[in-house]
């Protein structure tokens, strides 16, 4: 009788105990040694793996950016209208929420993330004022700007708030932001219907 063996995901498991350390003691002051203990795992298997603290940093969060990114290209490629508009925010919100669990750590070490990331992280910047541009609708004014850049906003002031009720699914919570922030972009003139 062969012996089944259940493959262990390290690097996920260094993920997880990573963002639970950053997020609640903060970048600067979680060593590898503590994210290795609380793996199971010697420092010197972490450093198998990554071969420094910035170098896990930036795997973990460079995955939410990636997504960011691939998702804010579409704004490129699709015409906005009513239907657009909710697809893309769906898509922004599909992302978000994946990626709920970095979100702390990215507001938490702002500095950290700067350092890591530099320029591609003024790219991204830039890719979302054009996602909050294209949400503005067809010729918007500023109030219109305002507007949409509001409607991104209060997605991001729900995780940063940490107001992830528990009592949600995640298809009741993709669903509840996805209401407040299309309620937000109601208030644009220049959007026809």
């Amino acid at each position: 009788m062969q012996q089944e063996t259940k493959s262990r995901d390290t690097k996920g498991d260094i993920h997880r105990a990573a963002l639970e350390l950053f997020s609640s003691q903060g970048y600067e002051k979680t060593s590898l040694r503590e994210i290795a203990e609380q793996v199971g795992i010697t420092k010197a298997s972490l450093y198998y793996h990554y071969s420094s603290k910035q170098d896990l940093l930036k795997a973990i969060i460079g995955t939410f950016f990636d997504d960011l990114y691939a998702m804010f290209q579409r704004v490129d490629t699709v015409p906005w209208s009513p239907e657009a508009e909710r697809e893309l925010l769906a898509a922004y919100l599909d992302v978000v929420i994946t990626h709920r669990a970095t979100g702390p750590t990215v507001l938490r070490d702002i500095a950290a993330v700067l350092a890591a990331f530099g320029d591609d992280l003024g790219e991204l910047i830039e890719r979302s004022r054009r996602f909050q541009l294209w949400l503005a609708g067809p010729d918007p004014s500023p109030r219109d700007r305002v507007i949409a850049t509001a409607a991104v906003e209060v997605v991001g002031a729900v995780f940063s708030a940490g107001l992830e009720p528990a009592q949600l699914s995640d298809a009741e919570f993709h669903q509840t932001l996805l209401e407040a922030a299309t309620a937000v972009l109601t208030g644009r003139r220049n959007v026809p219907s």
